[in-house]
């Protein structure tokens, strides 16, 4: 469960960056009042992170913390229902040893265990993009791409989500903020690799079009001699001598 180190997924690093100064989390004042709220009130702030998942999941930098979001409330809910059977213990009543044991059991299902698969889930979720920040960052940084369209092929997402991830990236410093991007693919791209494209074995030979304007190529043909009958095979625009009779045949 180390996902859960700080409300809203916020790992050490500078402003939303682990130490190794990729970006993975993105989580502000709104994360931390929903973490804060599912501590004190779990059922308020399952809603409201469920609320907060379905208005922002669709950005790529939030999957992890939105997670992470119901990791924490989760976790208060384990919190506060652990914090009813405490007072259960010292109360006039109290509990027996079996009641105990099956009311922590249970309460261990329903909220640790769920917060236990979001914990997994957000990191997973954060290494994805960790993965995807690099690809950017590379593409951009060494191959010089500029085309968001270039990017969202190279990377498999779509325009928007290049878009906002490129917003994302330059917010905390990994993209200079001074950098244009253009909309849609790159159109010089495949002119610039002419070269590379001549050669490929599945480009007509250089003078294929030279070819085509002069006609079809002739090829040798079998011709009967005049003679004596005898087929004979003769080159395009040549003549040949009968092997039988030794009169002259034209290609004709």
């Amino acid at each position: 469960m180390g996902t859960g180190n700080q409300p809203g997924g916020l790992l050490p690093g500078r402003a939303g960056q682990p130490s190794d100064g990729l970006p993975v989390y993105e989580g502000n004042n709104k994360d931390i009042v929903i973490t804060g709220i599912g501590y004190l009130f779990m059922p308020l702030g399952f809603v409201l992170a469920l609320l907060r998942m379905i208005t922002s999941h669709y950005k790529n930098y939030r999957k992890a913390a939105n997670y992470n979001l119901l990791y924490h409330v989760f976790v208060g809910g384990f919190v506060q229902l652990l914090g009813f059977v405490f007072y259960s213990i010292f109360s006039e009543d109290g509990i027996d040893i079996g009641t105990l044991i099956g009311i922590l059991i249970m309460i261990s299902l329903i909220t640790l265990l769920p917060a236990a698969v979001f914990a997994r889930t957000a990191a997973k979720a954060r290494f994805r993009f960790s993965q995807l920040a690099n690809q950017y960052v590379n593409l951009i940084k060494v191959e010089r791409v500029r085309y968001t369209g270039d990017l969202a092929d190279r990377t498999g997402q779509s325009e928007a989500d290049v878009n906002r991830d490129l917003l994302y990236l330059q917010k905390y410093g990994l993209l200079d903020s001074g950098l244009l991007f253009h909309e849609g693919a790159d159109e010089a791209a495949p002119a610039a690799q002419g070269g590379q494209a001549a050669s490929s074995p599945f480009s007509p030979p250089a003078g294929g079009l030279h070819q085509q304007q002069r006609g079809p190529q002739q090829l040798p043909k079998s011709v009967r001699c005049p003679g004596c009958g005898a087929q004979n095979t003769v080159a395009p625009g040549q003549s040949t001598t009968c092997e039988y009779c030794g009169t002259t045949i034209a290609y004709g």
